[in-house]
């Protein structure tokens, strides 16, 4: 298999979702396809090639409904630069959708099918919303499951899922609550020292404005006020809104290239992929999912826990990274240094990109080595990508 390698990524503005409050997202007049297109213009205007060379497209959304559906992945392809060579796909796999994306791109590279692929993300989720709303529309339907196998009313939710695994992995509130705190801090202080101008751009709306900060972040967050919030899926229950992933709009995009296309282009090869493994696993606790993923990805990729840098575990609940920290035996230190999903938001089909973008400008702002990116996927999954710096 040939080596891949990250050459560019971006991100647009993280906003608030909030399907029922109009106002309330920067984004809510503006389709999804249209954030992704404007990042792949930014990208195709700054990088050593056309839109002609670039010969997939791979894009990541969890509710591919509605205006989210995309025609295969064509329509970012006919609102871009890019040329109608360009195949296309959309792939849907939950919170682990733009991660898949990534895989999909990285394997027709590392196979010769592809020298220069583009991975991509999106999602609006107050024009799409996830939970009732597609399930009350018949938008979104649930088969009968065996009631002797599943508990399909902790499956079907994710709240509940998290209340199980932090009562599996000993969670308190407390510990949760302070995790949440420390993401916003962390966020907050990389707003402050403009990491997130290296990855975020500035994309219009379809009103012609113009979004250019992250809006979930909360810097006066203290652990009183979160503790204060009261249970939200379970009575008497330990998961909050406050130790709970914001609803969110937002799209990104990652290109991916042969190493003959660096030499070809003199892109500026900046990680190399890996491994990028999903594993399944329980539903009703589906946030353990990340825990056999980076186990076989960090196996894949010849490495143990010890010799990652740098973690990037998806913050779709405190009690996600926590468990994960726990049972792999994470230094927490290490784990979502620019803060996470808790306070930056998590637009579903997105975050996968964020996530491996973000960790490869860690590694690079700190001289690590290798990175594992991971999140966990409703319905009882997770999915794990291993990179590597390169070093300038």
């Amino acid at each position: 298999m040939k080596p891949v390698y990250v050459t560019e990524y971006a991100r647009s503005a993280f906003t608030r979702a909030h399907p029922s409050k109009p106002g309330v997202d920067a984004f809510e007049g503006t389709r999804a396809d249209s954030l992704l297109a404007q990042l792949i213009d930014h990208t195709l205007e700054r990088a050593p090639y056309d839109g002609a060379d670039v010969e997939e497209l791979a894009i990541g959304c969890a509710l591919p409904v509605n205006d989210q559906w995309n025609f295969g992945g064509r329509y970012p392809v006919f609102l871009s630069g890019l040329a109608d060579s360009c195949a296309s796909r959309t792939i849907e796999q939950q919170c682990g959708s733009g991660l898949a994306a990534i895989r999909s791109a990285a394997l027709s590279v590392a196979s010769g099918a592809a020298d220069i692929v583009m991975a991509g993300g999106y999602e609006n989720m107050t024009r799409v919303p996830m939970g009732p709303a597609l399930f009350e529309a018949g938008t979104l339907t649930v088969p009968d499951l065996p009631a002797d196998a599943y508990d399909a009313r902790v499956v079907m939710n994710m709240g509940l899922t998290a209340e199980a695994l932090a009562e599996k992995g000993a969670i308190s509130r407390a510990a949760m609550d302070a995790f949440a705190c420390a993401s916003h801090q962390k966020a907050s202080a990389a707003e402050d020292d403009g990491f997130f101008d290296g990855e975020r751009i500035s994309l219009q709306t379809a009103d012609g404005d113009a979004v250019a900060k992250d809006a979930c972040i909360r810097p006066d967050t203290d652990p009183e006020r979160l503790a204060s919030l009261r249970s939200v899926f379970k009575e008497d229950g330990v998961i909050s809104a406050g130790n709970s992933s914001p609803l969110t709009s937002g799209a990104a995009v990652m290109t991916l290239m042969s190493e003959e296309a660096v030499k070809r282009t003199g892109a500026t090869p900046r990680a190399r992929i890996l491994a990028c493994v999903d594993r399944g696993t329980k539903p009703e606790l589906m946030g353990q999912g990340v825990v056999p993923a980076c186990e076989k990805a960090l196996a894949l990729a010849g490495l143990g826990v010890d010799d990652i840098d740098a973690w990037e575990i998806n913050e779709a609940f405190s009690a996600v990274p926590l468990y994960a920290a726990k049972a792999l035996g994470i230094d927490e230190d290490r784990i979502n240094r620019r803060g996470g999903a808790l306070a930056l938001g998590h637009p579903l089909g997105a975050t996968g990109i964020r996530l491996a973008g973000t960790l490869m400008r860690i590694l690079e702002a700190e001289g690590g080595r290798y990175g594992c990116a991971t999140a966990c996927i409703g319905g009882g999954q997770g999915i794990a990508l291993v990179l590597e710096r390169v070093a300038a």
